[in-house]
């Protein structure tokens, strides 16, 4: 079945706590199982300095996820996270059109960090 592979990027209220965070997660989630998309990697950015003053926060929680999906995916998922209140903001980007899902290396594609993970990762250990 041919899908694509999209990238989102949700920016969270850093005072939502644990509980807030696990809704928005929820949501993300429960966007691609009524779609039947496919969650690839999730990685959490934690608590950062936003560059410009946001709904008065100068602060965001920022979690990324990866995943295959349809246009559906991507409609559900953007009308989830549009109605979570402890959301700040959220970018959705297309990253690759007809992936194979079929064939899909998963295996590979959650070993892969991006770069700003990968900072998170190392920040942890030391």
């Amino acid at each position: 079945m041919l899908t694509r592979k999209y990238e989102v990027v949700t920016l969270v209220h850093p005072e939502a706590g644990e509980e807030g965070d696990e809704k928005v997660l929820g949501r993300m989630r429960e966007a691609l199982e009524k779609t039947a998309g496919t969650e690839i990697r999730l990685e959490d950015w934690g608590v950062r300095k936003l560059a410009y003053e946001l709904r008065g926060q100068r602060k965001g929680h920022y979690y990324y996820m990866l995943y295959l999906g349809t246009n559906s995916t991507v409609a559900e998922m953007e009308r989830l996270l549009g109605i979570t209140e402890t959301i700040l903001k959220y970018q959705t980007i297309l990253l690759e059109d007809r992936v194979e899902s079929d064939t899909f290396d998963f295996a590979a594609a959650k070993g892969e960090v991006t770069a700003l993970g990968r900072g998170v990762q190392k920040e942890a250990v030391a």
